[in-house]
């Protein structure tokens, strides 16, 4: 597995690998969660997996940020072409704009998300708790 190492250090091949592992994280508790969920028992377990997602939801935008501000910067500095021969400003700014257009949908999804673990965080295991 890989190791996640926030301090580096850093390189193209490594940043490419940990993207990976996060799509296959997804991946993998889709899996965990499917059907009679094997890879869930209790209530609060579903409660600390959706207050981990929103986590890793308000860190996203970011990541999206930072990705845009990078191939900006590449691009002023002329170093991005373009395989179609297309002009390269136009489609670094095209894709500027749909990362923060989907960073914003991203901090909308974090919020609906507290909304439904504001009510997850009092479900219980068994009905009669309710009492």
């Amino acid at each position: 597995m890989t190791e996640l190492r926030t301090d580096g250090p850093h390189s193209p091949d490594y940043t490419r690998e940990v993207g990976n592992v996060l799509a296959e994280a997804v991946r993998t508790l889709n899996y965990a969660t499917l059907g009679d969920c094997p890879g869930l028992e209790y209530p609060d377990e579903a409660d600390r997996l959706l207050r981990d997602v929103t986590t890793a939801l308000d860190r996203l935008p970011q990541l999206l940020e930072q990705v845009r501000g990078w191939l900006d910067d590449q691009a002023l500095a002329g170093v991005v072409g373009h395989d179609q021969g297309k002009d390269v400003a136009r489609s670094v700014s095209i894709t500027g704009g749909a990362l923060i257009s989907a960073a914003g949908h991203l901090v909308t999804a974090s919020g609906i998300l507290r909304d439904a673990t504001a009510e997850t965080s009092h479900l219980t295991g068994r009905a009669d708790d309710d009492e």
